[in-house]
């Protein structure tokens, strides 16, 4: 099926606006979630985190691939819905599927409050309100421009990454964790790192971005996880052998910079808000292609429809970004299950499986639906 899409990106692009989208409010969660389980839980909850998302992306690509490059909810209009009540479907699981990323875009913007609130003592309505029209400006501008945002932003955020890393271990370091095993913060690690490193809207503005070249999505899905992942991975260690007292849930990577130095903590507040910047712009992105999809209004208006929600859900709904990220994380993988479903019947349907091949097969879809359920009550269970 032809790939219509308002603009081009670069392979590297396409591999930054996995990046971007992955590297959020998970990846600041992730190191207080690692101090209750042991450094060993954390590499293999990378790694198999790393693998469930390679297979999860490439069937989310290729089922947008077989519809045309649109967003899931159309895809699941396309596939799933039949008869007089498609209409009614499509219009439900838009509501819950928006919803969702309203969330944590909500979520998004209180953090990036946060930031603006301590750098310039603003009032948190302020700094939410300056928060969202920064952001918004790149999305308002169109996919190349959030894919050419995305580029020099992640390009940041490695060198930050890199000095931080540096700056941390010409510190005394503290002894790595080996907390006591329990099942419940097992669960919650592994549903927030598979969270951290997802990228459910950018894997499918890289399908259209690409023009539904198989070889280069597959590309650039190996290698913005794996690079999503090692980030994680290194933002996580350093925020465990740096940080001096107990590392708070917010911010932690913040919280890593005032242990380091002066110079640290501005890098830290920089890597922060790039942070949740880069996913701000692929999700509102994907919140406007939604709403484009579904009612059919000019891009901006359709980017405005869906934002202006979400800013107002922020000032005036829950207060921390951590409590959204994790509903939305909960939320989002329970739709997955959908989409496997979905996506077996596309496969069948297509006849061919261009972008993941063996990968797609049942015993992958099954291992999916498995993850998801497990990451669902990852994202629910109380820690212990």
């Amino acid at each position: 099926m032809e790939i219509k899409s308002e603009a081009k990106l670069t392979t590297f692009e396409a591999i930054c606006m996995i990046v971007g989208n992955s590297i959020g409010t998970g990846i600041i969660a992730v190191p207080y979630l690692a101090t209750k389980n042991s450094i060993l839980d954390v590499v293999w909850m990378v790694a198999l985190a790393y693998v469930v998302n390679v297979i999860l992306h490439l069937i989310i690509a290729e089922l947008s691939y077989n519809n045309g490059g649109v967003q899931l909810v159309k895809s699941f209009e396309g596939e799933l819905f039949h008869g007089a009540a498609k209409k009614v479907f499509s219009w439900i699981v838009f509501v819950v599927y928006g919803l969702a990323i309203m969330i944590g875009v909500s979520g998004n913007i209180n953090g990036g409050a946060q930031i603006f609130t301590n750098w310039f003592g603003m009032p948190l309505w302020a700094a939410q309100l300056v928060y969202y029209v920064i952001a918004g400006c790149v999305v308002f501008m169109g996919m190349k421009a959030v894919g050419v945002a995305q580029k020099y932003a992640v390009v940041l955020l490695i060198g930050i990454v890199a000095a931080m890393t540096a700056g941390t271990l010409m510190h005394p370091a503290n002894t790595l964790y080996t907390s006591e095993f329990h099942w419940n913060n097992l669960l919650a690690l592994y549903s927030m790192v598979v969270f951290a490193t997802s990228a459910n809207q950018a894997v499918i503005q890289v399908v259209k971005g690409l023009e539904g070249n198989p070889r280069r999505i597959r590309k650039s899905i190996l290698i913005g996880f794996g690079l999503s992942s090692i980030l994680v991975l290194i933002v996580t260690m350093t925020v465990l052998l740096g940080t001096k007292g107990e590392i708070n849930k917010e911010l932690a990577y913040m919280q890593l910079g005032e242990s380091i130095g002066k110079w640290a903590v501005i890098l830290a507040g920089i890597f922060s808000l790039f942070a949740l910047l880069t996913t701000f712009w692929s999700n509102t992105l994907a919140l406007r292609d939604v709403v484009h999809e579904q009612i059919h209004t000019e891009n901006r208006i359709s980017w405005l429809i869906a934002t202006v929600p979400c800013i107002l859900f922020a000032i005036f709904g829950v207060s921390s970004f951590i409590i959204l990220t994790r509903i939305m994380s909960g939320v989002v993988i329970l739709v997955s299950i959908m989409l496997v479903l979905t996506y077996g019947k596309s496969r069948r349907k297509a006849g061919a499986s261009p972008i993941c091949g063996v990968i797609g097969t049942v015993p992958f879809q099954v291992l999916m639906v498995i993850s998801t359920i497990l990451s669902a009550v990852g994202s629910l269970v109380p820690l212990s």
